[in-house]
């Protein structure tokens, strides 16, 4: 990028002045983060989820319209368990049409929602979910045809916790808010005004700013013991590599559907576009740390990126983690043990294969045809997918579920197969899928990638279970 005298003089008196700011000041302009409303159903209480837009600050105190749920950025954190029959009442408030998916949710395609339900302005919908499956960290967000970049870019995007008796017993941090504290990822690009730009016509979308839960490098005070950290990567196309600046180690425990067989301790974890993770870091001992992306920045890094648009963040902090009061009690590794695990399927009974071109947006040579089925699968059944790319992409898949049997030709370990329905892999992985549920053909099941830009450009495919 050139840059006339005057700009590149603006910005070098810019990067000066910064630089002069103290620690402790550039401290004090962060804002504490803000954590979605919980909604809990139960004794067959309903979940009222409201799609309409919101005024907010996104930067300084400029208010700006946002979309969202409930008259909020983003959405609530819904929480069920296991065995409840949740009645969810949508209301589409906006004035576009809006198809919404529970991403993860294991349930009949009618129940489910997707791009064969699409709510019309002042429309509501009042499906009856049983939950079934085990303890998860899903979300709810929209997969409108050709328009779920910008509707989720917009806002509309929240978390789904699914819970059962063997996680609300086990030995890991559970208080919402206070020590399990949900995480929504977005990079944006905004104007000087602070609302949110977007550019529908490229092949992907990067936006040079970090946002979690719907701020900006936001702090969170907690008390000393183990953190729990629920992270959702809500980004249109970006994936990002996650670590914490003072590089500590911390365990992987979960990912989308449900947990490791055992915690994973790792320095670093990929969350790709759609992708959930929880994670646990250990704060008994020690000051302030930061999760960020990529690797910790030096001042002279920031002062490059100042300069350079590259397609990087402008600041790479997700969130900064402040300890406080004693050391806990109960400071011990918290350790864990369910029963449902995830397996390898013992029979396959079809195998495919499906190239994805991370250009231009097709699956197999082909793109989406909501005239064409692309996969018939039989209830109850397991079948092996080859998936290669061109480039390093996310994949994923609505209704069913998955095991990595291996990525790049290197094999899943036992003690890491997990049931998923994202995936980020660099150039080939094969995936075991399991169809538990039923979907028809005027509703059907999607899968494609995960890049909602390519997705909306036709990197779609869609699923028919009987």
């Amino acid at each position: 990028m050139n840059y006339s005298r005057r700009s590149l003089f603006k910005k070098t008196l810019i990067a000066t002045a910064l630089s002069a700011l103290p620690a402790t000041l550039l401290a004090a302009t962060k804002q504490p983060l803000v954590i979605p409303p919980l909604i809990e159903s139960r004794r067959g209480k309903p979940v009222f989820l409201g799609l309409e837009s919101a005024q907010v600050k996104l930067i300084d105190d400029k208010l700006v319209e946002v979309w969202g749920f409930n008259g909020q950025y983003l959405g609530p954190t819904v929480r069920v368990r296991q065995g409840d029959f949740v009645k969810l009442n949508y209301r589409n408030n906006l004035p576009h049409s809006v198809a919404m998916n529970i991403q993860g949710l294991q349930t009949n395609s009618n129940i489910l929602g997707g791009i064969g339900h699409s709510l019309k302005p002042q429309q509501g919908w009042s499906p009856i979910v049983p939950i079934t499956q085990p303890a998860a960290t899903c979300y709810y967000h929209s997969c409108s045809l050709a328009s779920s970049a910008y509707q989720n870019y917009r806002g509309l995007a929240g978390m789904w916790i699914i819970e059962d008796d063997e996680s609300r017993q086990a030995q890991l941090p559970n208080k919402y808010g206070v020590n399990d504290i949900p995480l929504i990822l977005q990079d944006l690009h905004l104007n000087k005004e602070g609302s949110q730009l977007f550019r529908q016509n490229e092949p992907h979308f990067y936006g040079d700013r970090l946002f979690v839960n719907g701020q900006e490098a936001p702090f969170i005070n907690v008390g000393r013991g183990w953190i729990r950290l629920r992270i959702l990567n809500a980004s249109v196309s970006r994936s990002y590599p996650l670590q914490f600046d003072d590089e500590r180690a911390f365990l992987l425990i979960a990912k989308d559907q449900g947990f490791l067989p055992e915690a994973k301790t790792v320095k670093s974890v990929l969350v790709g576009m759609g992708e959930r993770v929880e994670i646990l870091v250990d704060l008994n001992e020690g000051g302030n740390v930061s999760l960020i992306v990529g690797k910790k920045r030096s001042f002279l890094d920031k002062i490059d990126l100042f300069f350079n648009d590259n397609g990087e963040l402008t600041d790479n902090t997700v969130l900064e983690l402040r300890p406080e009061g004693l050391l806990s009690v109960f400071n011990g590794k918290p350790s864990y043990r369910f029963s449902a695990v995830a397996t390898l399927p013992s029979q396959i009974l079809q195998e495919r294969a499906f190239h994805f071109d991370a250009e231009n947006a097709m699956i197999n040579n082909k793109r989406f045809d909501p005239r064409r089925i692309d996969v018939n699968a039989k209830q109850g059944s397991a079948e092996r997918w080859t998936l290669s790319a061109t480039n390093a992409m996310g994949f994923r898949i609505q209704g069913a579920k998955f095991v990595v049997e291996s990525r790049d030709d290197v094999a899943t370990p036992g003690n890491e197969l997990v049931w998923q329905d994202t995936l980020w892999f660099e150039r080939t992985a094969k995936i075991l899928v399991k169809f538990e549920h039923s979907a028809s053909n005027s509703q059907p099941f999607t899968f494609g990638s995960s890049d909602l830009m390519q997705a909306d450009k036709g990197a779609l495919g869609l699923i028919v279970v009987q």
